[in-house]
């Protein structure tokens, strides 16, 4: 009886929502090769792989750009379900460079399944196919046709198969190769050894190479008699990916060292990375929240995530406009939450939001103060402070008319940062003139829409609203 996908190993898959930030998702593409972009329901939207990624983040895409904005759709990409039989699953890896497919069942995303299981499955097929030559021959068909690498080692560390894969990734031939010794390509101890003596499996195992090269490799033992007969090793190149990943961590931390040079003292970062903001999910229905996600050091990246937007406006020319100070806005992004003081607060907790977070406008006033008492900061800073939650017609008599187009280019930078945030929604800004036109798609259906901002007038239209 042939086997099924549903007969083999597969794994929990890596899943993102629609919007979340190209950058978030290198970690996850590195370690597994491709993400998927699914919906609340684990509907599958698309699919992100490493090269695609890649792709995205080295080609110039504007801020605010998202995974569905780069995704490969799910109907462009091969997915198999639990009953598919394994020789048709091995065929659409023989047909594309994926690590894994997905396992979708009525169009909802229930696993992955690894290149590596297909090739265990063929492989065990080889090894025990003694009186069936048929099955032998087209197990061993198969293996050799994957593109990730694969090397059959006896317990006696002699090299059985090598197949193409392993050709082009090792450099070497397989009739070179098959019948000698194996030889540690990497500049640490390999695993082999722990694996040929308990026969426990090792998986994803990061391997760099002498030649300067990453892999990530595979280790499964055979067993028979209850005793290691020999190692199952498979594996692939994943250096651009590990190469993506560094840049990535250095521009972090290069964005985190710019970040530091304009705050006052530590103790504004100590304050910005202990106070947290929360991911949630929303109910339009009951205006109840749940909550999906504890950000930690929320207020220090809904900070950065401001003066990205800002740095993103400025890039259209929005500090130009008479009436705007960058300086300013600068200062009070970085003092405006200072004041805040938040609930605490669990991952699955339902709450009504307009109970359990402080009365906006409140926290505006003891940030206000901050800066004002502590830290002395200029009086329009303090202005745009106190009243960045008031609507206009809540604003003092007294209040500078001259800065109303900074208040409302403050708030507006406010809002789009708290999405990106706490919702990882998606942004796309132009800027002309005097109107800043906002797309955002939000998992709140009251920001979920594009709309013209006129920072001079106030005047707001809504384009759209899905």
């Amino acid at each position: 009886m042939r086997m099924k996908v549903k007969d083999v190993e597969t794994l929990d898959p890596v899943t993102v929502g629609p919007g979340a930030n190209l950058e978030s998702l290198a970690p996850p593409v590195t370690e597994r090769g491709v993400v998927y972009v699914v919906s609340q329901t684990d509907e599958l939207f698309g699919v992100i792989t490493g090269s695609k990624l890649i792709s995205a983040l080295t080609s110039g895409y504007a801020k605010g750009v998202t995974a569905q904005d780069v995704m490969i759709s799910a109907d462009s990409f091969p997915s198999v379900d639990p009953d598919t039989d394994l020789h048709t699953a091995a065929s659409f890896f023989e047909s594309s460079c994926v690590p894994e497919l997905p396992v979708v069942n009525n169009g909802v995303l229930v696993a992955s399944l690894p290149q590596r299981s297909v090739l265990m499955a063929f492989s065990s097929t080889v090894a025990s196919s003694k009186g069936n030559r048929y099955h032998e021959q087209r197990a061993l068909a198969i293996v050799r046709s994957l593109h990730e690498g694969l090397i059959v080692i006896d317990k006696d560390f002699v090299i059985r198969e090598f197949n193409p894969a392993a050709e082009r990734l090792m450099k070497a031939k397989a009739a070179d190769r098959i019948g000698q010794k194996a030889v540690v390509v990497s500049r640490d101890e390999s695993p082999i050894f722990e694996v040929m003596k308990t026969g426990k499996a090792r998986y994803n195992v990061i391997t760099p190479l002498t030649d300067g090269r990453v892999f990530s490799v595979n280790y499964v033992p055979m067993i028979e008699d209850g005793e290691v007969q020999g190692i199952i090793e498979t594996f692939h190149d994943i250096t651009e990916q590990e190469e993506l990943r560094a840049q990535l961590v250095n521009s972090r931390d290069e964005l985190d060292r710019a970040f530091a040079l304009t705050l006052p003292n530590s103790r504004v970062e100590h304050k910005l990375k202990h106070t947290p903001e929360y991911r949630d999910r929303y109910d339009p229905e009951t205006g109840l929240i749940t909550i999906t996600e504890v950000i930690e050091d929320g207020s220090y990246k809904h900070v950065v995530n401001a003066l990205k937007v800002l740095a993103d406006l400025n890039s259209k020319g929005i500090t130009s406009l008479l009436g705007i100070n960058k300086d300013v806005l600068v200062q009070s992004i970085i003092f405006h939450d200072l004041g805040k003081s938040q609930p605490q607060l669990e991952i699955g907790q339902t709450v009504d939001p307009k109970k359990v977070f402080e009365y906006s406008p409140a926290h505006a006033a003891r940030s206000a103060d901050i800066a004002a008492h502590f830290y002395h900061k200029d009086q329009d800073v303090i202005w745009l402070i106190r009243y960045h939650h008031h609507k206009e017609d809540e604003l003092p008599l007294d209040f500078p008319r001259h800065l109303m187009p900074m208040l409302r280019l403050f708030q507006l930078v406010d809002g789009l940062s708290a999405a990106l945030t706490r919702r990882n929604a998606s942004i796309k800004l132009d800027v002309e003139g005097t109107r800043v036109t906002v797309h955002e798609r939000n998992g709140h259906p009251d920001f979920n829409r594009s709309r013209v901002v006129d920072l001079f007038t106030g005047e707001t239209a809504v384009l759209n609203v899905d």
